[in-house]
């Protein structure tokens, strides 16, 4: 405010010394001549322009402004310090609105006129719900913290947390643990009172009735009071409903229902000689030959039924007191009676004798057969049947049939079969099926597994780990053989699209960093952008760009403007005045005279003029539509009948004497001289 003020007061001077141009006298300084309010600027000294006035310089110090920026220099031939166009850091040189390298990654830094400003890069705006931003150790912008912390545990977003109430689902949503009532399955329409168990969540729908103080189960049977009735709880209610009844048969005219039943019977049965018979039921006959039933209310009597005789029996015959026929059985021989079918006596002991509808029929007994293998078979003396010589005659010994005979090979069993000694090789365990190439061990009969793999001419266990030629793979022995899988790697995190694998690595990596213009960028440093407007990161393998950070405007900055070809906004100076702009610091004309206004910070401020003092012998007066007095230069001076404009030199007689006609009279001044032993000529006063 006091450079703006000293600005306003020179400014001031100078319109005071336009206004009172005119007829006023000339200035000199040595050789330099200037008019009335005529500017003049010392050679010798640029920090003080000057003014004529009255004849005389008037000069003022100019009390410099100080320059917005850090290094400023004078130009030459110039009074006040200037910033100097463009930076330079460590000996590089940045050009004004050139990025410029910052040590902070979380600062962007710009050359604004010749100093190095530098403001926070931008960051992407956090969701609206986020209540605990925080800052990542090494990371410029701050982050939304996801998930919960919960009983000293941190539960994902969107992911489950346990509940202290079993009756309540709790879900980390937005960085809280919401807790909500557990879903209930919905409950049947007809369940009118439902309730809630002690120790559950849910309503359930009390099944089951209570009925004559007992509880029965729902679809369960309900004693019914009337036996002609059967009871059941359906839906919380007990039904009765008639019991069923079986179907009466078709021929029933007249059925009935008994006392004390419920549903109702046919008359069955039959009333024969005073006695009732059942349905169904034997009657006695009057005839022994006869059966009587009792069906369908009558008594039905048949012959009786007779077994019927052989087909061998040709002449049966009914036996006094009986009703069937029989066919006369057994055989007579050697003065006895046999019974049919029964064996009779035989006269040789190679054949067995039986009693056939009537006859002794004889024949061989029954020999059992001889095995299929038997070649020789042979009769013993004294038997009926042929037998097959059982065992085998081996080195001098005999072995029964079926049974072990030693083996002069260890490697074969030997057994008696049909006679003969048959060997087979003994019985061995079953190898594994990946077992590719069994092999017998010396001294041993059965083959074996070989375990274990040979690799590289080592040995190496079955199941054990073998070394890798690729450092990418392990390796195990596996049934024999040597497996190679890749090596187990971490998972890559998702937002990775591009993975790759770096020389002489196994596992895949997220390439870190981002290439841009043919260049490479580090992760989390900053991205030379082609928007000077936007600062732009490497952020997870992308380059994202965010509006620069700007340096806050005044407070008292109402119309804040972006001006073309800047960033950021600038509270728009210069002022709007009676339908004309006018240019910050500019002069605004005053319909006051004795006002000199200048726009300041976009208002019109306005100044009392301070006149300037005029001479003693000036005639006074205002000029209109002014506001300082002025002397009157128009009556010009008269001398020997000669008249004089103002200002104008008039002659005088004196030459060490100067004359001028000034405001309307003559005035003159000593003329002064310097010291000096030259010759001084009589018409000059100074040698």
């Amino acid at each position: 405010m006091r450079s703006g003020g000293l600005v306003l007061g020179a400014i001031l001077v100078f319109l005071v010394a336009v206004v009172s141009a005119g007829r006023a006298k000339k200035c000199k300084d040595g050789k330099v001549y200037g008019s009335f309010g005529q500017e003049y600027d010392a050679p010798k000294n640029p920090c003080k322009p000057c003014t004529c006035r009255n004849g005389r310089w008037k000069c003022v110090t100019i009390d410099c402004p100080k320059p917005n920026c850090d290094n400023p220099y004078k130009p030459p031939g110039k009074c006040c310090k200037e910033c100097k166009p463009g930076c330079e850091i460590d000996g590089k040189k940045y050009n004004d609105g050139e990025d410029v390298p910052s040590d902070n990654k979380c600062e962007v830094c710009k050359c604004l006129k010749g100093t190095v400003e530098c403001n926070p890069t931008g960051c992407p705006p956090l969701p609206s719900y986020c209540e605990k931003p925080y800052t990542p150790t090494g990371k410029c912008c701050p982050e939304c913290k996801t998930g919960c912390d919960y009983s000293d545990t941190h539960y994902d977003e969107d992911g489950n947390v346990p509940s202290d109430n079993k009756c309540k689902t709790c879900k980390c949503i937005k960085g809280k643990v919401e807790c909500y009532p557990v879903e209930c399955p919905p409950l049947p329409s007809f369940c009118e009172k439902p309730y809630t168990p002690p120790g559950q969540c849910c309503p359930e729908c009390k099944t089951g009735c209570d009925y004559n103080d007992k509880h029965y189960d729902e679809d369960g049977n309900v004693p019914s009071d009337n036996k002609c009735k059967t009871c059941k709880c359906i839906k919380g209610k007990v039904e009765c409903y008639p019991i069923g009844c079986p179907p009466l048969p078709s021929y029933c005219e007249k059925p009935y229902t008994p006392p004390g039943q419920c549903c109702p019977e046919c008359k069955t049965g039959c009333d024969y000689n005073d006695k009732h018979y059942d349905e169904d039921g034997n009657v006695p006959s009057d005839n022994k030959c006869k059966t009587c039933k009792c069906i369908k209310g009558k008594v039905e009597c048949y012959p009786v039924e007779c077994p019927p005789l052989p087909s061998y029996c040709e002449k049966p015959y009914t036996p006094p007191g009986q009703c069937c026929p029989e066919c006369k059985t057994g055989c007579d021989y050697n003065d006895k009676h046999y019974d049919e079918d029964g064996n009779v006596p035989s006269d040789y002991k190679c054949k067995t004798c039986k009693c056939i509808k009537g006859k002794v029929k004889c024949h061989p007994i029954g020999c059992p057969p001889l095995p299929s293998y038997c070649e020789k078979p042979y009769k013993p003396p004294g038997q009926c049947c042929p037998e097959c010589k059982t065992g085998c005659d081996y080195n001098d010994h005999h072995y029964d049939e079926d049974g072990n005979v030693p083996s002069d090979n260890k490697c074969k069993t030997c057994k008696c079969i049909k006679g003969k000694v048959d060997c087979y090789p003994i019985g061995c365990p079953p190898l594994p099926s990946y077992c590719e190439k069994p092999y017998t061990p010396p001294g041993q009969c059965c083959p074996e597994c070989k375990t274990g793999c040979d690799y590289n001419d080592h040995h190496y266990d079955e199941d054990g780990n073998v070394p890798s030629d690729n450092k990418c793979k392990t390796c195990k022995c596996i049934k024999g053989k040597v497996e190679c899988y890749p090596i187990g790697c971490p998972p890559l995190p998702s937002y990775c699209e591009k993975p790759y694998t770096p020389p002489g690595q196994c596992c895949p990596e997220c390439k870190t960093g981002c290439d841009y213009n043919d260049k490479h960028y580090d992760e989390d440093g900053n991205v030379p952008s082609d928007n000077k407007c936007k600062t732009c990161k490497c952020i997870k393998g992308k380059v994202e760009c965010y509006p620069i950070g700007c340096p806050p405007l005044p407070s008292y900055c109402e119309k804040p403007y972006t001006p073309p070809g800047q960033c950021c906004p600038e509270c728009k100076t210069g002022c709007g005045y009676k339908d004309k702009e006018y240019a910050e610091d500019d002069s605004v004309p005053s319909e006051n005279p004795c006002e000199v206004c200048k726009c300041v910070k976009g208002k019109v401020e306005c100044a009392v003029i301070d006149c300037p003092e005029l001479p003693p012998y000036c005639e006074k007066y205002t000029p209109p539509g002014k506001c300082c007095p002025e002397c009157k230069t128009d009556s010009g001076c008269e001398l020997n009948g000669k008249k004089y404009a103002e200002g104008e030199k008039v002659p005088t007689p004196n030459p060490c004497k100067i004359c001028s006609c000034q405001f309307g009279k003559i005035n003159c001044k000593d003329v002064k001289c310097k010291q000096c032993d030259a010759y001084k000529p009589p018409d000059k006063c100074c040698c």
